[in-house]
C-alpha cells in the first residue's frame, strides 16, 4: 500500500520543480545545523528555496518531469529552487562551498535538462542579473559614446585648421592690409 504523504510529497516536489527557473540538488553532509539555518534564510534571501527531501521522492519527482538519473541518488540531497532569479540562490552555495568547501552540488535542473555538476557550478559562477545588464548597457552605449567622440574630434580639427589658416592669411597680409572680418576672429 502506497502511503498518502509520500505521494503528496513528490507532487509537491514536482510543482516546485515545475515552477522554478533553475534548481540544485546539493549534498549538505558535513554542514552544522547553524550552517544549513544561514544558508536557507541566504537562500530565500536571493529569491529560492532550500527544501530537503528523501531521494527515492526527488527521483520519482524528477521522473515525473521526464528526467531520468544516470545514477542513483547518494547520501543527505537538498533541493535549492531559484524562483525568481535563475542564478542567485545557486550563488549563495557557490559562495559558501568556497569558504567552507561544503555544500557540493550533485547536478541541477535548467528549463526541464539535467545539468552536470560541472555546468551547474558555471551557472552558479555567472555574475548576478544587476551586473549583466550594467555590462550588458556599457557594451551597447560604447559604440555611441565612440561615434560622439569622432564626430567631436573632427569639427574640432576642422575649426584648429581654420583657426590656422586665419591666422597664417593674417600673418602674411601687410600690417595696414588686414580684412575687419580676420581682425575679428583674432
Amino acid at each position: 500500500m502506497v502511503n498518502q504523504t509520500k505521494i503528496f510529497a513528490v507532487t509537491d516536489l514536482t510543482e516546485k520543480l515545475k515552477a522554478a527557473k533553475s534548481a540544485a540538488l546539493v549534498d549538505y553532509q558535513g554542514l552544522n545545523a547553524e550552517q544549513i539555518t544561514e544558508l536557507r534564510n541566504k537562500i530565500k534571501a536571493a529569491g529560492g528555496i532550500m527544501q530537503v527531501a528523501k531521494n527515492t521522492l526527488i527521483t520519482r519527482a524528477l521522473i515525473q518531469l521526464g528526467i531520468k538519473l544516470d545514477q542513483p541518488l547518494v547520501g543527505p540531497t537538498a533541493l535549492i529552487f531559484a524562483n525568481e532569479d535563475e542564478i542567485a540562490p545557486l550563488k549563495e552555495i557557490e559562495i559558501m562551498a568556497q569558504e567552507l568547501k561544503k555544500p557540493k552540488f550533485k547536478f541541477g535542473v535548467y528549463q526541464s535538462k539535467l545539468l552536470p555538476e560541472e555546468e551547474i557550478e558555471k551557472l552558479a559562477g555567472l555574475p548576478n542579473r544587476e551586473i549583466l545588464l550594467t555590462q550588458l548597457v556599457g557594451e551597447l552605449a560604447s559604440p555611441l559614446r565612440q561615434l560622439n567622440y569622432d564626430l567631436q574630434y573632427n569639427q574640432l580639427k576642422l575649426i584648429l585648421f581654420l583657426n590656422s589658416y586665419i591666422r597664417k592669411f593674417a600673418d602674411s597680409q601687410p600690417e595696414g592690409g588686414e580684412k575687419k572680418w580676420v581682425k575679428k576672429l583674432k
